[in-house]
């Protein structure tokens, strides 16, 4: 994600110390901050919004609007390489305001009741077009090393083949004071670490054995990564407005907004797939509308400290979780300080950003891989006996292509420039197309019940106890909206009802507890 935001334009220049005026440098922010408001915005999400094992981070359904950017903006040989910083101020305000519709829905109380109008028909064209959005990034990265190809394999072997592999691992045992051995599965907990890690081992064997050129994507001693590490502090602290005050483009805004709104219908479907892998019931109104006024001011946060995207749930780590059964909210709180405490320390930023571009691409490759494979994990509610349901996702996914292709090779021209620049851009965007085209035949069409429609699953009426139910509110909270009723009215609030139902269940298992303990 930080690559293309590198393309604003700056160009590197190992004489300069000043951190902000080279693309390596660049990068190292990027990362930087990009750690620490996705580190807030987990702990805000698992603590005050959703209450799930949610893991965020930055979006790539926001790619699309940044090569819009990089199209209105090209950097040629004749570009002034000091405009990168009013470049980075344009991508930081429309994003601020474009995504300021997450907390305004979840505010109103809009997306609790729209999203239970958004299924995984309307779900997965949208997911699977971001895919394929992202293949020719995935094709430039790739293609620059066959490391690529080499990372690729890893991590496919690692999350197929290995996936039930145990490996011995030795623990020392302080009350025995002995070692003994565990198995864990750790092909499939750490795939990606193992992956990254032995594909960089590989490009230091090639590099020390001078196998690849000076210069090559592959080799681990490139010049300005070696600089900018060494010239990089151990603590930084990332702030908001730290490349300018921000300024909007109204294109760029429009652009933004379509990719916050194939977000938003992203993390509705995630936040149910979640709650089916954390054994719980379907989220609550009240539940949905908070989590996307904590993803708004995530997204907010990520737009003033200069990230270049908003925040989203992450489906990958939605996918790791069926893997590993970890559905513990505590160990994605943890994994959200852990990412601002990493983002603090900008030394380890710099060693990330050290990380052989051949490498990225398959890193980039396998992650959305990933998601295309959750995408379609979201089809298991859904009736695919019915044609309806076949032909709306077929249709959404080929028109998602096609409409976009089309306007990019022949541009519109209706000739008001402004008219062009907004609607041209929302045309090119597949997600948005194909999203919108799935969301307006499902509804429209007839021929299939909201259970056939995947929209009333299974989990739907799934009970689960007071004490394993992750959207509750603690009773401390409770007990404090129950003194103020009109607080229940807020969409972000569960009803009065709702809360003492809980709050009675509470004090039954209470009672229930004592008496097992007594008797």
């Amino acid at each position: 994600m930080a690559g293309n935001l590198n393309k604003a334009c700056t160009q590197p220049d190992l004489t300069d110390t000043e951190p902000t005026l080279t693309a390596p440098y660049l990068r190292v922010q990027l990362i930087a901050a990009t750690f620490v408001t996705t580190g807030i915005a987990t702990i805000l999400q698992t603590t005050f919004g959703l209450r799930l094992a949610i893991l965020h981070g930055p979006s790539f359904a926001f790619l699309p609007a940044l090569h819009t950017f990089e199209e209105m903006y090209p950097c040629t040989p004749d570009t002034d390489t000091n405009l990168w910083r009013e470049k980075m101020q344009l991508i930081s305000g429309s994003l601020f305001i474009a995504v300021l519709i997450m907390p305004f829905m979840g505010l109103t109380g809009l997306v609790g009741k729209i999203s239970k109008h958004i299924g995984p028909i309307t779900i997965v064209p949208m997911l699977v077009l971001l895919c394929i959005g992202t293949v020719p990034d995935i094709q430039e990265k790739v293609s620059l090393h066959w490391i690529s190809i080499v990372e690729i394999s890893l991590l496919i072997v690692f999350v197929i083949l290995l996936e039930e592999q145990e490996v011995p691992i030795p623990v020392f045992s302080f009350q025995k004071k002995s070692f003994s051995f565990t198995k864990l599965r750790v092909f499939s907990q750490f795939p990606y670490l193992l992956g990254i890690t032995l594909a960089w081992f590989l490009c230091f064997i090639v590099t020390v054995t001078n196998i690849e050129p000076v210069g090559s994507p592959a080799r681990t001693d490139l010049n300005e990564s070696t600089f900018v590490f060494h010239n990089t502090p151990w603590i930084q602290i990332q702030y908001p407005f730290q490349f300018g005050f921000p300024k909007v483009s109204a294109p760029l805004i429009i652009a933004f907004t379509a990719s916050t709104v194939a977000v938003m219908i992203e993390s509705v479907g995630n936040y149910g797939i979640c709650a089916q892998i954390s054994q719980q019931g379907s989220p609550p109104s009240s539940s949905i509308n908070r989590a996307f006024v904590i993803e708004g001011i995530g997204s907010m946060l990520a737009a003033l400290m200069g990230c270049g995207t908003g925040v989203t749930t992450y489906s990958e780590n939605i996918a790791i979780m069926q893997v590993t059964k970890v559905t513990s909210r505590i160990t994605m709180q943890c994994a959200g300080l852990l990412l601002i405490i990493i983002g603090v320390f900008s030394k380890f930023a710099a060693f990330l950003a050290m990380i052989p571009e051949a490498i990225i691409g398959g890193v980039l490759a396998a992650g959305m891989s990933m998601i295309c494979g959750v995408a379609f994990a979201n089809l298991q509610n859904v009736d695919l006996k019915l044609s309806r349901n076949l032909t709306i996702v077929g249709i959404s996914i080929i028109l998602g292509c096609t409409i976009p292709a089309h306007f990019e090779k022949h541009p519109l021209d209706t000739g008001h420039k402004t008219m062009d620049d907004v609607f041209g851009t929302l045309l090119k965007m597949r997600m948005l197309v194909g999203g919108l085209i799935a969301f307006c035949l499902d509804v429209i069409a007839r021929g299939a019940t909201r259970n056939q429609r995947g929209l009333e699953g299974k989990m739907t009426q799934k009970e689960v106890a007071v004490e394993r139910d992750g959207f509750a509110l603690s009773s401390f909270a409770n007990q404090t909206i129950l003194k103020i009723p009109s607080i229940t009215k807020l969409p972000v609030v569960p009803s009065k009802d709702s809360i003492r139902r809980i709050e009675d269940m509470r004090m039954k298992a209470k009672i229930g507890k004592t008496l097992d303990e007594k008797f």
